[in-house]
């Protein structure tokens, strides 16, 4: 008789303890649903304050150092004259002289390194003057060029991606402009319950893994709502897609990326066959 009681009795105490912790879940839950909204609002707001000054400190690099640095070296790797390249290069490491200007407005400690690199091997070029001494001026002006290239565009477009956005939708019709709004709002709140959708299902599944290897007894997210975040992460995706394509500016930015993606691949292969 006590064999078969037993059994009955590890159950009811298994079921009592999952109670337990099911109550004890739901009596924090407001607790906890205010602590997570009180910390994503500040962090939300911390978020606008660092991009905010992030975009001032962009614009203040690109103005003062990154724009005129760039495009003056620019016009002198395209110049075919030795000597009139030499006598530019002079005039432009004097212009960037590290003692006069704000070399740290590059806002890279690697390209930084690169351009002091690149002066004392300009420097060199006086003391030892030799054609291995010139190729390696060369190849390090040309990796610095390429790397300051890279820095110029990001940090411009980190400040004009909007610009396109803003320039059609306050040139265009009435109807039109509050469709493209519509659009974009679409478009974040399509991200949103993405997101959403992606860490329900992730939850739940992490959830079930645990039954599964006997770690818990419950399923803290039922299958209908596994099921429905599934349909609208779905539909999120589809929606996403959609705004994509009639949002202006973006195409454009995203087939640039596969097309300077595409170009790379194609001439990795022509260079490995070379």
């Amino acid at each position: 008789m006590e064999l078969l009681i037993s059994p009955y009795i590890f159950i009811r105490s298994k079921r009592s303890t999952s109670n337990i912790k099911m109550s004890l879940i739901k009596d924090y839950l407001p607790v906890l649903a205010v602590v997570v909204g009180s910390s994503l609002a500040y962090l939300y707001g911390k978020r606008n304050s660092n991009i905010s000054n992030f975009n001032q400190q962009a614009k203040e690099n690109l103005k003062d150092l990154l724009e005129p640095m760039y495009y003056s070296l620019r016009d002198i790797i395209h110049i075919e004259d030795p000597y009139e390249r030499e006598y530019n290069l002079k005039i432009w490491f004097n212009n960037h002289n590290p003692y006069k200007v704000p070399i740290h407005k590059l806002a890279d400690k690697s390209l930084i390194e690169n351009f002091l690199n690149l002066r004392n091997q300009y420097k060199n070029l006086y003391t030892m003057t030799s054609m291995y001494q010139e190729d390696l001026f060369e190849r390090k002006l040309q990796s610095f060029y390429g790397n300051l290239e890279k820095q110029y565009w990001l940090t411009f477009n980190s400040i004009y991606q909007d610009y396109r956005w803003y320039n059609r939708i306050l040139n265009t019709h009435f109807t039109f402009r509050k469709l493209l709004e519509f659009t974009k709002n679409l478009k974040n709140f399509s991200q949103f319950f993405a997101f959403f959708s992606l860490a329900t299902l992730l939850l739940g599944g992490y959830f079930r893994f645990l039954k599964r290897i006997n770690l818990s007894d419950t399923d803290l997210i039922p299958a209908e709502v596994m099921i429905l975040a599934t349909s609208v992460l779905a539909l999120s995706i589809v929606f996403i897609t959609i705004c994509e394509l009639a949002i202006p500016g973006t195409p454009m930015a995203l087939l640039d990326r596969i097309t300077k993606k595409v170009s790379k691949i194609r001439k990795n292969i022509s260079n490995f066959f070379k």
